[in-house]
């Protein structure tokens, strides 16, 4: 491991403050430094090894931790791809932030500065010329800084040079009462152009995969991936998948996890037809009869809300600044 970065600015801060990458030995610490900084997005044991250690592209010396005097005090979350992700590859210029925090307690005194700055040098020696907060993919934690919750953390990056490229929308709706009947007709008029929409079977799994490929992004090719896995392992249920069938081909499919609903999605050349409609009423009736009272879906755009969402009683819980900083 590269020996620490020591920064101190007596100013603003009282103690001798290192800069480090992370051990093995921080990780009960750290955890708590987490859910302190990031109280609305809180993390345990099982996430931090699954998303983060596990993580393809995790480096320790990539999780900045700083160091007061034993006492873990801020941390930043900085990666980069070591392997590449299915359909998108390398990604060679760009570089991520997918958390960072400083603890209430030592804010305001330059620890914050000097995390993003020994990050920045990472992403700098490793010829990056992009740093995004915080669209990473395949275990980003949410889609980039909460702009209500985390305004604070929102303007000390604007200040520092990164700008907002693009927005995010986190939603709920409660399904206790949800009526797919309204959408009946709709799938009346489907099954008379010769498309059907219903759940997959166990045997069209080679099919669902080659249509993923096929139309949608590399994320939710490993997302249906992972989640076929676990059904095959005995942990879910193939109804946690809906598809739409034409002409032999699957064109359309929704996917649910517990409450997580989606992602979702159509053949480009069969949008415009209904397909999501039924797709998404299906889903969520399948996620009412097997019992639960809620689905939310964690990153939907302002377009895609007002067209889609709200009509089946989604109702925005959170909205993300997505940021990006040029080196």
């Amino acid at each position: 491991m590269p020996e620490g970065v020591t920064l101190t600015e007596p100013s603003e801060a009282k103690e001798m403050v290192e800069v480090r990458g992370y051990r093995s030995s921080d990780e009960a610490q750290l955890l708590s430094l987490w859910n302190a900084a990031l109280p609305y997005d809180l993390i345990d044991r099982r996430t931090f090894h699954r998303k983060v250690l596990l993580d393809p592209n995790f480096d320790p010396d990539w999780l900045l931790v700083a160091d007061a005097d034993g006492k873990l005090v801020g941390f930043c979350l900085c990666l980069i791809r070591r392997v590449p992700m299915e359909k998108v590859g390398m990604e060679v210029n760009k570089g991520w932030i997918t958390a960072f925090g400083v603890h209430p307690e030592w804010r305001r005194k330059g620890i914050g500065t000097m995390l993003l700055e020994r990050a920045i040098q990472l992403f700098r020696d490793a010829d990056r010329t992009e740093v995004l907060i915080s669209p990473y993919t395949p275990n980003y934690f949410v889609p980039g800084v909460d702009e209500r919750n985390y305004a604070e953390g929102l303007a000390f990056l604007l200040k520092r040079g990164f700008e907002v490229v693009t927005h995010a929308i986190s939603m709920d709706a409660n399904i206790v009462l949800f009526d797919p009947t309204p959408y009946a007709e709709r799938e009346q008029r489907l099954r008379e152009q010769g498309i059907e929409v219903r759940n997959l079977r166990p045997n069209e799994v080679p099919d669902l995969m080659a249509f993923l490929k096929a139309h949608m992004p590399g994320d939710w090719v490993r997302h249906a991936r992972e989640l076929l896995t676990d059904i095959a392992k005995g942990l879910g249920d193939y109804d946690q998948f809906i598809v739409a069938w034409h002409n032999g081909e699957i064109v359309g499919y929704c996917q649910f996890e517990g409450e997580h609903f989606g992602p979702y999605g159509v053949r480009s050349d069969m949008q415009g037809r209904g397909i999501g409609t039924v797709l998404m009423a299906k889903c969520l009736q399948t996620m009412r009869q097997k019992g639960l009272h809620n689905a939310w879906v964690l990153w939907t755009s302002e377009e895609t809300a007002q067209k889609v969402y709200n009509r089946f009683g989604f109702r925005e819980t959170r909205r993300f600044a997505i940021l990006r900083r040029f080196l």
